[in-house]
């Protein structure tokens, strides 16, 4: 027992403190001093089954689901964000540097890249390591491919040491085992093929916070300006180390994620809870700024290298934000270190520290408020996640709260949903850690109370973040088994063993813990590691042992699909992996004329693109998408138009300098868009679902009816449809009492006698409209689309009538089919068509000639075939048109080169 006066400094160990550190250090296995005095060569077991944990973890990564991303000779990543990466990838190898401009997505703007530069540089690297410096483009993309997975396995090294630092060698393995197997968020994130930057975030981020933690701990009692001023740099090459890790990690970290300023958030808090302690405590509390100014700065050089001036105060791009903060946190962290000082060497009250803080913090905010708005506005929009969703961001699955969807269950699930990891963690976990930190005063459980409450809080409002949750949730697991060992006298048994693999007798072992011991051991695996394994979920199989259903690359139907964008259609004139230079701010990218966009929904912008090297017009970046209600142009508002004039518009609008047909020269379409993600779309417009669709009882039971205003949709009409004239074939008059009381009324195939029930009833005062119970049966009859045609349909059938999953319209000024006949004639063109699947349908479209006694029909499909530069199609009339005007008939045959050209054919018919 002793007392410990640093120099020059107001710090004072005092009796009391010390007794605790000294019977915490009795009743806990503090591994760090164990290891140093048995040599980890005695501890060799431990360590080994650190690495079968690591294999084991890979194993569950790479290699059971590997059938489902290697396929035949492709190579099929998970998801839609990983093909980007590849993307970047192959472009960084090619190029040897990353690319930061693409204007080969959302046409016609051209988009800067978020996505950080250490999945590129990471995977280029290792390819040219593994074909010795000369990689070919396969050699990346199975490096990429199992780079997620090598990551996601590679964890369980820094949450064991973690875990050790607060739980013992016992609690550190369970870490580690319980990272490797639990399922959900991160297990997705890091298996093989799914090569996002979250596998990457996750590790760095942990890391980081291994090495903070480390420096902390070297550092309390030790570190000071004083210390540095005398060099006392043997005594103190520790913290600095650690520090300096800390800071290259989260240096890392951010350069895995551009708007990964998460961490420097939870560090500063650290450091800010921290200081006060120590400072009520009577400890020197410069150790902590000196870390923290050290860790910021070491990270601010490892991200100047991708800051942008241009990009302003972003928080999505490499820009002022990030050295801002990094500048502010240094500035922030050496204030806190040096108030304290000085308040102490004054002798003021203690509790003037925290209020300074208090102080401080909200003088600062008001200063860069009105210095720097610019700054202060990024900042603050991260709390816009505890935000409840609405419109489109609701639709997005990854944004709900852990609450919603069983996602508890889906991420940490147990025995029973009350056993679940989530629960107990947070009922008995983190509260018998506050317990020790009040007893016992480690400023390392601090650190993992602060990182734990900040990541929870996330989590709850979007459930993504349980990515980042699993790793604090498996270090509360190693915890609360340490703490239940410990009761069960564990460390006896473990010691016992250890000393028969060094040739003692085992009659030296207490033979009757042995049993119980066994048991505990058992039980503990069965209440954590079986449910993360073997779960289930609404039925599904969700447990980590099944990672094969967590996987899966593009439907058999869309990476057709795409492929056959690469090999039929026109060359844009652009290449995937060249090095674009950014336009000047506010200018649009300046595209060759040969560039054109092809419209879908936004969901699948990065296979068009990297897969099919076309230009979509939106992506999963969330651009391109639009809003019907603003009247903003894109996908959403193309595919709720009610007519063909309406879509038209939107796409004009698009860029008005370039043709219609340039802003959008293909049209992708598939049956999840028009039945699944249809309520998707509505959303990102503000628009009600039940204008579209909606339920009628039918006895005890509801039916799903369709309106017409979801017929009239351009997404229905191309998918179900054809683009073609069609009739009702059967349908329902509904109708709705003011009451609200919902009752069918007639089923008829005849149009027309519907439509005078739906009048009538109106009359009466109901509610009514007309509906059909299938979206591939129209409930109002649709006139003919004149400028989009057929093109490609994938193999899958959907419907009945065989509609299939995927298809692919040309977006055309078709061809203008002129005549003259008596006024008021019935006119109408129609051809077989037939599709590169072998579906034969009828495009027919009617009209009335004018009081001129003229007609006009505009057609989207040529008699002719293909010509050399255009679509290569097989989706095509089996003749010419048949025209019939009045009760005449006539044959047209229509070039290829006046579909695209807008040009006219006129029919010499009978006149007036």
């Amino acid at each position: 027992m002793f007392i410990w006066i640093e120099k020059d400094s107001s710090q004072l160990m005092t009796k009391k403190s010390m007794k605790v550190k000294t019977k915490s250090a009795k009743k806990k296995d503090r591994p760090a001093k164990s290891d140093k005095k048995m040599g980890y060569f005695q501890n060799r077991y431990v360590y080994a089954g650190l690495v079968l944990v690591f294999l084991f973890s890979f194993y569950l990564r790479a290699i059971k689901p590997m059938s489902r991303i290697f396929v035949g000779d492709s190579i099929l990543f998970d998801g839609n964000d990983p093909w980007y990466h590849m993307m970047l990838a192959k472009g960084t190898v090619l190029n040897l540097q990353r690319l930061w401009f693409d204007p080969l997505t959302n046409f016609p703007h051209g988009r800067e890249i978020t996505f950080g530069p250490f999945n590129s540089w990471g995977i280029a690297i290792l390819s040219y390591i593994v074909d010795l410096g000369n990689p070919s483009m396969h050699t990346v993309e199975v490096v990429g491919a199992f780079f997620p997975a090598i990551i996601g396995a590679l964890l369980v090294f820094p949450v064991y040491f973690i875990g050790r630092e607060i739980s013992g060698r016992a609690g550190g393995i369970m870490a580690a085992a319980m990272i490797a197997v639990l399922p959900g968020q991160f297990l997705s994130r890091s298996v093989i093929g799914f090569t996002d930057h979250h596998a990457a975030e996750v590790l760095l981020s942990t890391t980081a916070m291994l090495f903070f933690l480390l420096a902390i701990r070297a550092g309390q009692g030790k570190l000071s300006f004083a210390t540095l001023s005398e060099r006392k740099l043997v005594t103190l090459k520790g913290s600095l180390l650690y520090s300096v890790l800390a800071g290259l990690f989260l240096g890392l970290y951010l350069d895995a994620w551009s708007s990964g300023h998460l961490f420097v958030g939870v560090i500063l808090i650290i450091i800010t809870f921290q200081s006060v302690v120590d400072h009520l405590k009577g400890r020197n509390v410069e150790y902590l700024g000196i870390t923290g100014s050290i860790v910021f700065a070491v990270s601010l050089l490892l991200i100047l290298p991708f800051i942008r001036v241009e990009n302003g105060f972003s928080t999505s791009l490499y820009s002022l934000f990030q050295p801002t903060m990094f500048i502010l946190g240094i500035i922030f962290v050496l204030l806190l270190s040096l108030s304290s000082t000085y308040l102490a060497q004054r002798g003021m009250k203690k509790h003037y520290f925290p209020l300074l803080i208090v102080g401080v913090v909200i003088a600062g905010f008001l200063i860069l408020s009105v210095a720097t708005p610019q700054f202060i506005g990024p900042l603050t929009s991260g709390l816009h996640i505890f935000q409840p969703k609405t419109g489109g961001p609701s639709t997005i699955s990854e944004a709900a709260s852990i609450m919603e969807r069983d996602g508890i269950q889906r991420n940490f699930p147990g025995l029973i949903s009350l056993f679940s990891p989530f629960w107990l963690v947070l009922v008995f976990g983190l509260p018998l850690l506050v317990y020790r930190y009040w007893k016992e005063d480690r400023n390392t459980d601090l650190l993992i109370l602060v990182w734990t409450v900040m990541i929870l809080a996330l989590t709850f409002a979007q459930n993504r973040f349980a990515y980042y949750y699993a790793i604090n949730v498996a270090l509360l697991v190693g915890f609360l088994v340490s703490v239940l060992l410990e009761k069960a006298r564990f460390s006896e048994v473990e010691d016992a063993f250890i000393d028969m693999t060094k040739g003692k007798s085992r009659d030296d072992m207490d033979a009757s813990r042995v049993l119980p011991t066994a048991l505990v051991v058992f039980g503990l695996l069965l209440l954590f590691i079986y449910p993360s394994m073997f779960g289930t979920s609404e039925g599904m199989f969700i447990g980590s042992y099944h990672s094969e259903y967590q996987v899966g690359g593009p439907e058999k139907d869309w990476y057709e699909s795409v492929l056959w964008l690469q090999d039929n259609t026109p060359d844009p004139g652009m290449e995937l992996y060249t090095i674009y230079e950014r336009p000047p701010k506010g200018e649009n990218y300046p595209y060759p004329e040969t560039a054109y966009g092809i419209m879908s929904w936004w969901d699948y912008g990065h296979w068009i693109e990297t897969i099919g090297h076309r230009i979509p017009n939106a992506n999963p970046f969330q651009q391109g998408i639009g809003n019907k209600a603003t009247g903003a142009p894109g996908s959403s508002p193309f595919f709720l138009a009610q007519n063909e004039s309406e879509a038209e518009a939107v796409l004009a609008k698009l860029d008005e300098n370039m043709s219609a047909y340039s802003n959008t020269k293909y049209v992708i379409t598939d049956f999840p868009m028009a039945v699944n993600k249809f309520h998707a779309i509505a959303a990102w417009s503000g628009e009600p679902l039940n204008k579209y669709y909606g339920a009628i009882p039918q006895g005890s039971s509801y039916t799903q009816v369709y309106m017409p205003t979801y017929f009239n949709t351009m997404v229905a009409r191309l998918h179900f449809f054809d683009g073609t004239e069609t009739p009702v074939s059967e349908a329902w008059a509904i109708r709705v009492s003011p009451s609200g009381q919902v009752e069918p009324i007639k089923v008829s195939r005849n149009y027309a006698e519907l439509e005078n029930i739906v009048n009538e009833s109106e009359k009466q005062g109901y509610g009514a409209v007309i509906v059909t119970q299938s979206p591939a049966s129209t409930a109002v009859p649709l006139e003919a689309l004149k400028h989009y045609r057929l093109v490609y349909e994938s193999k899958s059938a959907v419907t009945s009538n065989g509609q299939k999953y995927v298809k692919i319209f040309e977006h055309v000024p078709g061809a203008k089919i002129e005549g003259l006949a008596p006024v008021g004639t019935d006119v109408s063109i129609s051809a077989p068509i037939r599709t590169n699947q072998g579906r034969e349908f009828t495009y027919k479209q009617s009209t009335v000639s004018d009081s001129d006694g003229q007609f006009e029909l505009v057609v989207p499909y040529s008699t002719e075939g293909p010509i050399l530069g255009a679509t290569n199609f097989a989706t095509m009339p089996e003749g010419p048109y048949k025209l019939v005007v009045g009760e005449t008939q006539y044959e047209v045959k229509v070039p290829e080169q006046t579909v695209l050209a807008g040009g006219s054919t006129r029919v010499s018919t009978t006149t007036a």
